[in-house]
């Protein structure tokens, strides 16, 4: 799925009295509401349709227009074997989308006063941080949520993928990674061969950095900390990261499509399956699988609680009387950073946030799966949609954004 993203609108009275941070614009008229629209058989069929041609199993999803919840809705299955239906309460692990619950936590340390955004990481981890090559230049908070940081995901991050919920410490793993003598260390391989804020390289690793800073900082594990600052004050009673004490039938079945019934690729196989004999076109079952670095990439969510945490922003950081940011700190979140891409690109980088064509965003793809969660400050529409195979490409966000547009 794209990610969208662009430039932050300021702050007007309008908006103010709209329940939003952002103002919204004057369109055109449109023959009937979002929300009738998105519960159609014409928006079923296209749905079916989108989900045929992209060989997805199951989609959840979450509409939000002028800043309020207007459509939740799953269609196809969680679990094929089961014949389990994909819920808009049905858990996922949303993949990248998690970098943004990560920037929120960091913020929030901001905010607390116990983090800058442009003083050393050092100061914040309970070990220091160099690029071998760069030992003179430390890095930044700001370089890591900007994926400038010059950490590099290397071997060891691609081979961190188990079935279950991870076997060493957050602490530990980088520590073998990041420094001289770890076990997982390679000064070639897991650093660009350029200097912090030098260039700029997509880093799942810098935001295990990141993560490790929340837990230093606040004294807590990760996943607690969001549970407690993040989930809780949202109502996102059913978000997650451990897969320890969840009851199996909450969450969805990952899967890869296979055209031509050769499976002996696939990784992270549910060990339970097997293929049958001759079969050609095939959805592989994952396990339920984790890695280390859970703050970049392994919230498990559903379409319903994730459009809670997007309503969060889109309304200056506050939902239902729960603050968990400040509009300062949103704002800041979603400016032009003016990082240079390494290729010519019309993306916006914020701080972990993307910006494309008026809509801030955040993607994610991994074993499995392929989700969304992007909205547009002009008129507060929003879109969260979590499917679960991997490499899905849909229209279907573009569509709602587009819808009553035209």
């Amino acid at each position: 799925m794209s990610i969208s993203r662009r430039r932050f609108l300021k702050h007007t009275s309008l908006a103010a009295l709209c329940g939003w941070i952002f103002p919204p614009i004057s369109g055109p008229a449109t023959p009937r509401r979002l929300a009738s629209w998105l519960q159609s058989d014409e928006f079923a069929e296209f749905m079916q349709t989108q989900m045929r041609s992209a060989h997805i199993p199951g989609v959840s999803l979450a509409v939000i227009d002028r800043g309020s919840l207007v459509h939740t809705a799953g269609f196809g299955f969680a679990d094929i074997e089961a014949n389990r239906p994909m819920k808009p309460g049905t858990l996922l692990n949303v993949a990248s989308i998690t970098k943004t619950i990560t920037c929120t936590a960091v913020m929030q340390m901001c905010e607390w006063g116990k983090l800058e955004l442009d003083s050393s990481i050092d100061d914040y981890l309970p070990f220091k941080i160099r690029n071998p090559a760069f030992a003179e230049r430390t890095i930044t908070p700001r370089q890591l949520l900007t994926h400038t940081s010059s950490i590099a995901d290397g071997p060891a991050y691609k081979s961190s993928y188990i079935c279950g919920d991870p076997q060493v410490t957050l602490d530990e793993w980088l520590q073998q990674y990041l420094m001289p003598g770890g076990k997982h260390f390679d000064s070639q391989l897991n650093f660009h061969a350029w200097a912090p804020g030098g260039s700029h390289a997509y880093s799942n690793v810098g935001y295990g950095v990141l993560g490790l800073m929340v837990e230093h900082l606040s004294g807590m594990p990760y996943a607690d900390y969001c549970a407690k600052h993040i989930f809780a004050p949202l109502g996102m009673i059913r978000s997650r990261f451990l897969l320890a004490g969840m009851a199996r039938e909450m969450h969805a079945t990952p899967y890869d499509y296979v055209e031509d019934g050769d499976v002996a690729t696939v990784e992270l196989v549910d060990p339970a399956w097997s293929a049958s004999p001759g079969s050609k076109e095939i959805y592989v079952p994952h396990c339920l699988y984790s890695f280390v670095t859970m703050p970049d990439g392994l919230a498990r969510t559903t379409a319903a609680e994730l459009a809670r945490f997007l309503m969060a922003y889109i309304h200056g950081g506050t939902l239902e009387g729960s603050k968990i940011l400040q509009v300062k700190s949103i704002k800041k979140i979603l400016s032009d950073q003016h990082i240079q891409y390494s290729e010519p690109s019309k993306l916006i980088q914020g701080l972990t946030w993307y910006n494309d064509d008026g809509i801030w965003g955040h993607g994610g793809g991994d074993p499995g799966v392929s989700t969304y969660m992007g909205f547009r400050p002009a008129d507060g529409r929003g879109v969260v949609m979590l499917a679960n195979v991997g490499g899905a490409d849909t229209e279907t966000p573009k569509n709602i954004f587009a819808w009553g547009r035209k």
